[in-house]
């Protein structure tokens, strides 16, 4: 599939980064993957693929994730519901001290299953409310694209790449983890990005780039191709600790109880 002219021409893939062993998260984590971790009583990886679910483009969903939790996504992936064919990706590690990173996940993925379509990458551990319809459509228009987060959390900042954008929505500057921030736009572990454009991740990796936070990656990507940001709104968690992932569970437990009354 290609993007041009605000027309989309099948096909599309799903990527969802599953394969960390989110040390953060211990003990919760020590035997579950953090995206097997429960939100009001299901995987959030979840409420991820539901997302993915809107998107009539995507017709397989590749789940990259690591060998020790195999079994349980496995498991977990013979009863998600989605009408779309689910299919993992075991990248080999066995633990924090032999993972590839999320960026080596992202190339061994498009590598290993000959991945040839535009490609919607979302992190599994990515809590979010709005759908992805308004992020392709986006997409259509532009090109490869990011999705962002207007936030005032100086500590969440921090913790996050920072986004300035021109008056078209191109990139002009995205720094990951920035000490002091510029701007209050957000990137999330949402991508799309062009078939045209997936053999630089193994052009990334060749020069040294960080194999681990994706967002290393998209700051050099936007400085090698024009790369475009999307605010989307609505809520956002990205489940990092434990006080963030109490607090996801609390704010989707108040939505349960409100649909139900």
């Amino acid at each position: 599939m290609s993007a041009r002219g605000g027309v989309l021409e099948r096909d599309m893939k799903a990527l969802v980064l599953a394969a960390g062993y989110a040390v953060r998260l211990r003990p919760l984590t020590l035997n579950r993957a953090k995206p097997l971790l429960t939100i009001r009583g299901r995987p959030m990886i979840d409420y991820v693929v539901e997302k993915i679910e809107d998107v009539e483009e995507v017709d397989r969903i590749y789940v990259v994730v690591n060998d020790r939790f195999f079994d349980d996504f496995r498991a977990w992936a013979e009863r998600v519901p989605t009408s779309k064919q689910v299919v993992l990706v075991n990248d080999g590690s066995t633990g924090d001290e032999n993972r590839l990173g999320a960026v080596a996940d992202m190339h061994f993925a498009v590598e290993k299953e000959r991945i040839d379509d535009d490609l919607l990458v979302v992190g599994g551990d990515n809590l979010f409310d709005f759908g992805l319809r308004e992020f392709v459509s986006f997409f259509a228009e532009k090109a490869t694209s990011v999705g962002l987060y207007f936030s005032k959390d100086p500590q969440l900042i921090k913790r996050c790449a920072t986004v300035e954008l021109d008056p078209t929505g191109r990139i002009v500057l995205f720094k990951e983890k920035a000490e002091k921030a510029s701007s209050n736009l957000l990137a999330i572990c949402l991508y799309l990005l062009e078939k045209t454009s997936l053999h630089l991740l193994k052009q990334y990796l060749e020069g040294r780039g960080s194999r681990d936070a994706p967002g290393y990656y998209i700051q050099w990507l936007y400085q090698q191709i024009p790369v475009y940001g999307k605010v989307l709104k609505g809520s956002w968690y990205d489940i990092g600790d434990e006080r963030t992932y109490r607090e996801a569970d609390r704010l989707y437990g108040r939505r349960a109880e409100g649909a139900e009354s």
